[in-house]
């Protein structure tokens, strides 16, 4: 009788081991075995729309709502959001389109985005801060201030960390679900516990030596943040940067967290849509995982080229495009948490300034931030649609400047 069982138990263990290979490969690759379920046809309706604009700026704004409605339909996004600064003052913003297509929801001015790599730009100006106080140095070995790191970044600067000319690695696979890093599900207590997930892995290459943007090089600094600044990330960021600057409708994409005004996120393709994949941001708070509005990202903005937060010794220190090995500057013209463009034009040449720059890419989500410092001028565009092209939202964000350029060009000094 046993030995007549013996077949029927190798076949029920066979079908068992086959059944969880099974779970486990769809499990680690759900993003790509799903990728062709759960698309709906584009929902037929109207584009609703919100806006405000300062009196003064009546006719750019007419104009900056027209190229934002066709920007939209262009993106085929569900919702499209934007503002502009001029002079320091903000003058317009808007948002058209849908916050949630499921629901129904119409996107408004207090809708909140996922930054993706645009949290970099909070990050550096946190850095900034602990640098006017002198509360951390920047030159000294990573180590300094995390011991646990080994010994591989003994010769790791926060300096390097956060200008990416460390040699640090960035998002590859992990043995977990789902296997790209960059979708990530799994939740991490604090900044410091998410180093883990890639420090025991080599450095590309000598730290100082080369240039590779890495999203974990920005973890790193924040944890040197956090460290500096004795208390967790989190707060010190809530605390010190989205306070003190009144933006009342930024903060951390935490999960778990019930939040009426984070939009959903969506992926399109050919006309259609579903919703982006979940993910957990809790692996790349520093470096990506902030929410935020338009209109707050104007205040982050001019925070960046004027304001008591920081002293002109400070923002000039951290708006150094930092030097290659060989003297020249990197070839992203990145400084400390910020691109440094000189000459960037606008108008067809007729304006030649200095454009400070971040774009970020996150699931589901896109946004694109820009400052020219001359003019006061910021502009800050989100939509809820996830997008391979890392510059996506450039040529609409710049045309918005453009508009209101032009129009502060044509008045009287």
């Amino acid at each position: 009788m046993n030995s007549s069982l013996k077949p029927w138990r190798r076949r029920a263990l066979l079908w068992t081991a086959v059944a969880v290979a099974a779970w486990i490969l769809l499990r680690m690759f759900e993003p790509v075995l799903g990728y062709s379920f759960g698309w709906q046809t584009w929902p037929a309706q109207a584009e609703p729309a919100v806006r405000w604009a300062d009196p003064a700026w009546q006719d750019p704004a007419a104009a900056a709502d027209a190229a934002l409605l066709k920007s939209r339909r262009q993106l085929d996004a569900p919702a499209l959001s934007a503002a502009v600064m001029v002079n320091g003052q903000r003058v317009w913003a808007g948002a058209v389109g849908m916050a949630d297509l499921e629901a129904q929801t119409p996107v408004d001015l207090e809708t909140r985005f996922r930054l993706g790599s645009t949290s970099k730009a909070v990050n550096g100006f946190a850095l900034g801060l602990l640098m006017e106080h002198g509360r951390i140095d920047i030159d000294q070995p990573l180590r300094t201030y995390l011991p646990e790191l080994p010994a591989a970044y003994e010769a790791v600067t926060t300096r390097q960390a956060i200008s990416h000319r460390a040699g640090v690695p960035d998002y590859g696979f992990c043995l977990c679900f789902p296997i790209w890093e960059h979708r990530n599900q799994r939740h991490f207590t604090g900044v410091r516990e998410a180093l883990a997930v890639f420090t025991q892995r080599p450095l590309l290459f000598t730290p100082g030596e080369d240039f590779r943007y890495s999203s974990y090089g920005a973890n790193l600094a924040g944890a040197a943040i956090e460290v500096a600044a004795h208390q967790p990330y989190t707060e010190f960021v809530t605390r010190s940067v989205f306070g003190p600057l009144a933006m009342s409708h930024s903060g951390f994409d935490i999960k778990a967290a019930v939040d009426p005004h984070r939009a959903a996120f969506y992926e399109v393709a050919e006309g259609r849509y579903k919703p982006a994949d979940p993910v957990d941001n809790s692996i790349r708070y520093p470096s990506g995982g902030m929410l935020s509005t338009p209109s707050d990202m104007l205040l982050l903005g001019r925070a960046w080229f004027e304001g008591e937060l920081l002293s002109p010794a400070s923002r000039a220190q951290l708006l150094t495009v930092q030097p290659l090995k060989n003297g020249k500057p990197n070839p992203q013209g990145y400084a400390l948490g910020m691109r440094v463009a000189e000459g960037r034009e606008l108008l067809d040449g007729q304006v030649k300034t200095r454009m400070l720059s971040h774009h970020g890419t996150a699931v589901g989500s896109t946004s694109y931030f820009a400052i020219f410092p001359e003019y006061g001028m910021v502009v800050a565009v989100m939509m809820n649609k996830g997008q391979e092209d890392l510059k996506a939202l450039a040529p609409e964000a710049h045309r918005l400047a453009e508009i209101f350029l032009a129009a502060r060009l044509s008045r009287k000094p």
